[in-house]
């Protein structure tokens, strides 16, 4: 079985405003509802979906494009790692799990406000020893299209 644990690392493009002048300058803010996040336990035998939920929290007065997200190799002492092409991502916008082996859009272009839930599948193998593995998340904002 398998603790898995990844630390989170927010990143933002910063991109120029676009058409109309406002009041205040545009931001986009990313959050997440913790720095830490544990995935849970796995074994190889179950379908290893996480019954973890990460929100990433988007906090924006403007247009603003794609959150996307990346991921690292999740290591565990020993240089034994899972890789991306074994870790899946789904939210409201992808459509069922993706993996992650390459940058994934988990949002749409949008204006304002709003959450991103995130839910997990890690593809384990017998091979994998137990213990606890860790690696970072990565969001980037992207300017709007």
């Amino acid at each position: 079985m398998k603790n898995l644990l990844m630390t989170c690392v927010i990143s933002v493009v910063l991109f120029g405003a676009a058409g109309t002048i406002q009041a205040e300058e545009p931001f986009v803010r990313l959050s997440t509802n913790t720095d830490s996040f544990k995935l849970g336990t796995f074994s190889f035998w179950e379908d290893g979906a996480s019954s973890a939920v990460l929100t990433v929290k988007v906090e924006s007065n403007c247009l603003h494009g794609p959150v996307v997200a990346s991921i690292s190799p999740l290591k565990r002492a020993g240089s034994i790692s899972i890789t991306p092409d074994r870790i899946t991502v789904k939210t409201d916008t992808t459509g069922g799990y993706v993996s992650m082996v390459k940058p994934v859009s988990i949002s749409e272009t949008t204006e304002g406000s709003h959450d991103i839930n995130m839910s997990f599948k890690i593809q384990t193998d017998i091979k994998d020893p137990a213990g606890r593995y860790s690696g970072i998340l990565a969001f980037t904002v992207m300017p709007p299209s």
